[in-house]
């Protein structure tokens, strides 16, 4: 069962091999095509490569298969050295990463009751929902969710009740979970999810092998002991067939469907279109930089047949004697030439038009209209888009499992899954405040929208702030009808004393 368990789809990246081998034909009509013939050849990526590509360490320009040092040979001492190159790498993936990021998950996530009509009591539910979104800390686990889709490829939230309370936990590839997925062939519903990580020792030895399995009903975990005997046991299990792991907990998870919320990105990290561009950008200025060394120092050109130099103790030049037809001189720095600047220019470009990342540009006449800043990051704004709909079965997902666990901590699990919320990401995009505010306030004003709705759309209030508004403008009415009862009263006694 483990075995057919742990199998995922591979992440992989397509190659050229094969471009354009189809046969040359004069009949169109007659000619005939079968994709059997022409088969993908792909290169296959593990998500640990995602995390070396992630961080500048683990590029491949400090590779020494990829870059090799450099071999030159000592005419004095007679024998081969080895001299480290020059290399350079940048955390282009980080910025990608994090634009991204801001862009997908600036905005908290939007929730709307879709009932035709709403009453008082399914706005209270609706009320304690999201509070209760907030303090369970939704926000924060879609956003890490969501950054691990954008470095490893895939993530998952699972749900959990413990002591009758609702929790969630983040998986990643990052944090040393691989995830193994299993999805209905008909209905494409998930129908199983399996967890793997290990425990390791302060040596890196792996210890402990554990797999956590979700099904629609139950949460099972099963152990596989890497050490000693019972190590020894497992492997000996392992080659007659048996897999080695031993079920030690099986429990129901309390919800009524597998409850995972899983996501993953078939291109695998965010920046994967762009990878190729990195890698040769950081090859030119590597070369570049290897280049300049050359020339960091002043080199001395002595020109002449009588030339003499005398050095110090240290080694130092002390002093130069020569003929009145010699000459010395400095050797010009030579200067990049203009190819290899486009080079340059070019491929940084491509980076970030590749993974749709803006550099931000300098700004010379103070605070930017609306529109203006839009253009200026619309490459970023529509990759938010495509992401919005991405995620958008994550979070309806997200949305279920929570109204459950929640509903079931509150003791009011009815009326939580009788709730009609809809629920949905919206991009993040930089803006003019006052503008945003200007605009809300026309809206209002000319009833194209409602006081509640543009309370909530400004982004400066609560959860309640229409309850509270309307709170605040009760005790207004009873304090002017205080008043003209007040007012009234004493034109009474005035009249009476008259």
């Amino acid at each position: 069962m483990i075995a057919e368990i742990l199998t995922k789809k591979p992440f992989a990246r397509v190659t050229p091999e094969g471009y354009l081998q189809g046969r040359i034909t004069s009949d169109l009509r007659n000619a005939s095509f079968t994709n059997n013939s022409d088969r993908l050849t792909w290169q296959l990526i593990s998500q640990a490569d995602f995390i070396r590509e992630f961080y500048p360490s683990g590029h491949k320009i400090n590779s020494e298969l990829f870059y090799p040092d450099r071999l030159k040979y000592d005419e004095e001492k007679k024998r081969f050295f080895r001299e480290k190159v020059f290399r350079a790498s940048f955390p282009f993936q980080m910025i990608i990463t994090i634009q991204q990021l801001v862009h997908l998950c600036g905005n908290d996530i939007h929730h709307e009751l879709t009932d035709t009509k709403v009453d008082e009591s399914s706005r209270e539910i609706f009320l304690e929902f999201q509070k209760g979104w907030l303090d369970k800390n939704m926000e924060i686990a879609f956003y890490e969710y969501a950054k691990s889709v954008k470095i490893t490829g895939d993530a998952a939230i699972v749900f959990y009740m413990n002591e009758g309370k609702v929790f969630t936990k983040n998986l990643s590839y990052f944090d040393g979970d691989t995830l193994y997925p299993h999805y209905d062939s008909i209905t494409g519903q998930m129908t199983l999810f399996a967890r793997r990580y290990s425990d390791y020792d302060e040596e890196g030895k792996e210890l402990i092998s554990w797999v956590e399995v979700w099904d629609n009903k139950k949460m099972y975990r099963y152990r596989q002991d890497k050490r000693g005997i019972v190590g020894a046991i497992n492997k000996v299990k392992q080659y007659f067939g048996i897999e080695g792991y031993t079920l030690v907990e099986e429990r129901d998870h309390g919800f009524a469907e597998c409850p995972v919320v899983y996501y993953r990105d078939k291109h695998g990290a965010c920046w994967s279109f762009s990878q190729d561009n990195i890698d040769k950008y950081e090859l030119a200025i590597s070369h570049l930089c290897q280049n300049n060394m050359a020339y960091a120092f002043p080199i001395m050109l002595l020109k002449g047949e009588d030339v003499e130099i005398q050095g110090d103790m240290y080694g130092a030049v002390k002093a130069i004697t020569m003929g009145k037809d010699d000459d010395a001189g400095f050797m010009n720095r030579p200067e990049a030439s203009q190819s290899f600047e486009l080079q340059i220019n070019t491929l940084l470009k491509m980076i970030f038009m590749g993974s749709f990342v803006v550099m931000p540009p300098e700004v010379k006449s103070g605070d930017l209209p609306g529109v203006a800043i839009k253009l200026i990051y619309s490459p970023s704004l529509e990759k938010a888009m495509i992401d919005c709909k991405e995620f958008d079965e994550s979070i309806d997902k997200m949305k279920r499992l929570f109204l459950h666990g929640y509903g079931t901590e509150k003791g009011q699990l009815t009326k939580f899954l009788n709730l009609k919320i809809f629920s949905w990401a919206v991009p993040y995009v930089h803006q003019n405040a006052a503008e945003l505010v200007s605009n809300l306030v026309q809206l209002v004003g000319a009833g194209i929208l409602s006081k509640e709705t543009g309370s909530e759309e400004s982004g400066y209030g609560k959860n309640n702030e229409w309850d509270r508004i309307m709170r605040e403008y009760k005790e207004q009415q009873q304090a002017d009808l205080l008043y003209q009862l007040k007012i009234k009263k004493n034109e009474s006694k005035e009249g009476n004393a008259k």
